[in-house]
C-alpha cells in the first residue's frame, strides 16, 4: 500500500512523514528525489537548457531556480514536466509495503494512480505564514509559494485530512490515529 501525504507548503507533510517514519514505516519524499535529481549531471544539463540562469559552474544555485520558477507559471510549467515523471518512477519502482511519501505536488504531477491513499495535511493560512516566516523565508516569496500552491488544496481528492493547528504533540497524536486507520482499514 502506497500512501501519499499532501498538502501545501507550510502545512506539516513533513512532520507527518516524520511520525509514519518514527512509527517504523517505509518513507520516501518527492523533495528528496528533486534534491537527487538536482545533483543528478544528466539533470542538470537538461535544466541549464530550460533555466540557464539558475545553473552555474554545473550546479543548480536552488535560490534562482526558486525565482524563476515562483515568478513564472510557463517556467513553473516547464520545471514540473522535467521534474514529476522522474520522480513518480522512482515511487513506481519502491517496492516497500506500506509507503508513506510526501507528495507536494500531487494533483499536479498526476499522482493519484501511483497511490492508494492520500492524506491532507492542511492548517490555517496564519499559522503556516508563521511557519514559514520562522524558516527564514520572506514575505514575496511566502507569498509566490502560496499562490502557486493553493489551486492544489483545492484539487487535491485527497481521501484524508489531517488538520495541524494545534501544538505538535497533538498532531502527531492525530497522523499516528489516522495512519493506523489507514492500514488496519486499508483504506
Amino acid at each position: 500500500m502506497k500512501i501519499a501525504i499532501i498538502g501545501t507548503i507550510g502545512s506539516g507533510k513533513s512532520e507527518a512523514l516524520k511520525v509514519a517514519r518514527e512509527m517504523g514505516f517505509a518513507t520516501l519524499s518527492a523533495d528528496e528525489i528533486n534534491g537527487e535529481l538536482l545533483a543528478s549531471p544528466k539533470y542538470i544539463a537538461l535544466l541549464s537548457e530550460y533555466f540557464k540562469e539558475a545553473v552555474k559552474d554545473g550546479k543548480v544555485d536552488r535560490a534562482a531556480l526558486a525565482k524563476a520558477v515562483f515568478s513564472d507559471e510557463k517556467k513553473r510549467a516547464r520545471l514540473n514536466a522535467l521534474a514529476h515523471p522522474r520522480i513518480l518512477a522512482r515511487i513506481a519502482e519502491a517496492k516497500e509495503d506500506p509507503l508513506f511519501v510526501e507528495m507536494p505536488l500531487y494533483a499536479e504531477a498526476g499522482a493519484a494512480k501511483f497511490f492508494d491513499v492520500a492524506v491532507l495535511v492542511t492548517c490555517s493560512d496564519k499559522i503556516r505564514r508563521e511557519r514559514l516566516r520562522a524558516r527564514g523565508m520572506k514575505d514575496d516569496d511566502i507569498e509566490a509559494r502560496i499562490a502557486a500552491q493553493d489551486k492544489e488544496a483545492k484539487i487535491c481528492g485527497a481521501d484524508r485530512v489531517l488538520i495541524n493547528d494545534g501544538s505538535l504533540q497533538e498532531f502527531c497524536q492525530k497522523a499516528k490515529a489516522i495512519f493506523e486507520s489507514i492500514l488496519r482499514n486499508k483504506c
